[in-house]
């Protein structure tokens, strides 16, 4: 007969399972996140019913859980799925595990915004959250994502179905292949920045689990997309239109002569939550 296991004994389990590989806090979060998906209880639900017991195959389903957290996959890429500025977005490890300092350059552009129609082009979108969380809080925004894998634009459909919102999905390498000939009020990117000779600052979890062509620039290149994508709104920007982008935190004055050189004005550097400059704006 299956013993009974109540949600305390269940929280200490994964504690005990995991409090050598993850900080505390990053545990309890896990914690958090895994009884929400198994059990559906959220974080005040816990607090109160930790008493409850919970099934057999609840308990086999976290048990899976934990360990692959233990080989330090991604709690997004197990469960499949995450939470990106408050809409759920499908998960695979084809796609780059969505982060909190691009939630915080879409929160800038919503908050920037005109109350007014503008067309929006996502370069690189990977997941959509970008394109997509645009798209769900500008109403009158008409919105472009564009990849280059069709992979990626297969899970962007779905994240942009799953979340109710219409968007334009466009497969194009941009390193490579021009665009449709549009022009845009508002272009956005967060292309891959990440140097080889910072990898050894980088989490195995990442290093491990999340596509390396998303991540990783030419160590002698590494504005090569910034470079591009420059360049395409010179021509498919308009007249006093605006570029986004989330950078690499150790490039950010790099960005900002990158920025100068091509005549672009109103250049703000802007800092992360952890006080990194991690976001750059222009207007052309």
């Amino acid at each position: 007969m299956d013993k009974t296991r109540n949600l305390k004994d269940v929280i200490r389990h994964i504690k005990d399972e995991l409090n050598n590989i993850y900080p505390e806090r990053e545990t309890n979060s896990l914690i958090e996140i895994i009884l929400d998906h198994v059990v559906k209880l959220k974080k005040t639900d816990l607090l109160i019913n930790r008493e409850q017991t919970i099934t057999h195959q609840q308990f086999k389903k976290i048990e899976d859980i934990t360990k692959q957290l233990k080989k330090q996959k991604p709690i997004q890429q197990i469960l499949g799925e995450t939470e990106f500025y408050n809409i759920t977005l499908k998960i695979n490890p084809h796609i780059l595990i969505p982060r909190q300092e691009t939630e915080e350059l879409v929160d800038w552009i919503i908050k920037d915004a005109p109350p007014q129609k503008i067309n929006i082009l996502d370069v690189g979108t990977g997941s959509g959250c970008i394109a997509i969380a645009l798209a769900k809080n500008l109403p009158l925004a008409s919105v472009t994502a564009l990849d280059y894998k069709q992979e990626i634009i297969d899970i962007v459909k779905e994240n942009a179905h799953l979340n109710d919102v219409k968007i334009r999905i466009i497969q194009s390498d941009i390193l490579n292949e021009e665009l449709p000939n549009e022009t845009y009020d508002l272009i956005v990117s967060n292309p891959p920045y990440v140097r080889p000779s910072e990898r050894e600052f980088m989490k195995r979890n990442v290093l491990d689990f999340e596509p390396y062509e998303s991540l990783f620039v030419n160590e002698r290149n590494p504005l090569i997309f910034y470079r591009k994508i420059i360049q395409l709104a010179g021509k498919h920007l308009l007249d006093k239109g605006l570029v986004y982008f989330e950078i690499n935190e150790h490039l950010g004055q790099e960005m900002v002569r990158l920025m100068k050189k091509h005549n672009f004005r109103n250049i703000c550097l802007k800092k992360d939550l952890n006080n990194k400059d991690r976001m750059i704006k222009a207007q052309k």
